[in-house]
């Protein structure tokens, strides 16, 4: 199997292993539809789905392959499951809830590389596909043939930049042009303090456990003090919260950071802010659990049988699943992993 070498390996197991093999001939983008991160993508097929792609692209254009190349993964549905043993490689990338949103910059720039280098390793012909087995560059809702009746992913803005930007920069790249960099996207200097790549100190520590509290973490280990991709996608989740899509590329923009700080920079009322869902899924040994699990034994949610805290646990996430349902909530709204409405309203008060 062939693994990308700008790509960060998180192998997909077993399906790395038990899925049959693919003789890639086609390259075929989609959109998840939602925010994510590459780690949250993996998990999230790892533990929810049977269903996977070989490969992930964030907004700041970090790209994860989870299965090798010739392999195959189940996102291109029949298009992998041809008799002459070709497949289509799918590359899924974070968008907005709604898939509407262009592709980033960055997103762009990792997509063409991704293109040149499965020409250049596997031969994919340097061409639209014409047809749903014909060889070659797609997005997923070109061909009904290539899902189970056919898809609206990507939406109509990635549509038009797959056919007039990134086919084309393919081509271009693949006959030696270089790859246009990313425009923008980089620091930026707020009241005398650096914000993005390459920034550094207290202030990015800060900035990123207000994100926490604003329920926008992307964070696997925590905040600062050093900027990573995490910052990016926990600022870009913030600034798509708020509704400032026109200027949603992750990096803080003065009124944006000032909003934040305002409003997440630390808790309000003596009540623990809310640390984001992420870090529940992260299983956390924290006095906040035992704090959180107290106030659900008030409210006649506890489902322990020696008590609350400190390691969140399953008996938390049946107790939180219980104050889910108290609040209304039913069916997979009702999952036990706590949402920033259903913690407000439980008013857990600060460890």
């Amino acid at each position: 199997m062939a693994w990308y070498p700008n790509a960060r390996k998180w192998e997909l197991q077993p399906e790395s292993d038990a899925q049959p093999a693919i003789r890639p001939t086609q390259l075929i983008l989609h959109s998840v539809a939602a925010p994510w991160t590459g780690q949250r993508t993996y998990e999230y097929w790892r533990d929810s789905t049977n269903l996977e792609s070989h490969f992930f692209v964030e907004f700041g254009g970090d790209m994860f392959q989870y299965i090798g190349t010739e392999t195959r993964a189940d996102a291109n549905m029949y298009a992998n499951r041809r008799s002459d043993g070709s497949g289509a490689v799918s590359v899924e990338s974070a968008s907005n809830m709604d898939h509407t949103d262009a592709w980033t910059d960055a997103q762009v720039a990792a997509l063409i590389r991704l293109g040149v280098w499965m020409h250049q390793t596997h031969g994919v012909p340097l061409r639209i596909c014409r047809s749903h087995d014909d060889p070659g560059f797609g997005t997923h809702r070109m061909f009904s043939q290539w899902s189970d009746g056919g898809t609206a992913c990507p939406g109509d803005a990635r549509q038009a930049q797959f056919r007039n930007v990134i086919f084309p920069g393919i081509v271009r790249a693949a006959g030696g042009e270089p790859v246009p960099e990313p425009s923008g996207g980089g620091a930026v200097t707020i009241d005398g303090e650096s914000y993005g790549p390459g920034s550094s100190g207290e202030h990015i520590t800060r900035m990123g456990r207000a994100l926490v509290r604003a329920g926008c973490s992307h964070y696997s280990e925590g905040p600062g003090p050093n900027w990573t991709s995490a910052d990016t996608e926990s600022m870009r989740a913030y600034q798509l919260k708020i509704g400032d899509t026109a200027n949603a590329d992750g990096i803080p923009g003065p009124l944006q950071l000032r909003k934040l700080l305002s409003e997440f920079g630390g808790s309000a009322g003596g009540f623990a802010p809310f640390p984001g869902s992420d870090w529940f899924r992260d299983e956390p040994r924290s006095a906040l659990i035992t704090a959180m699990g107290r106030r659900l034994v008030t409210e006649g949610c506890g489902r322990y049988s020696d008590g609350p805290g400190p390691q969140w646990t399953d008996s938390d996430r049946n107790s939180y699943a219980a104050w889910q349902r108290k609040q209304g909530f039913s069916g997979g709204d009702a999952d036990g992993w706590p949402g920033a409405k259903t913690w407000d309203a439980l008013r857990v008060p600060a460890a």
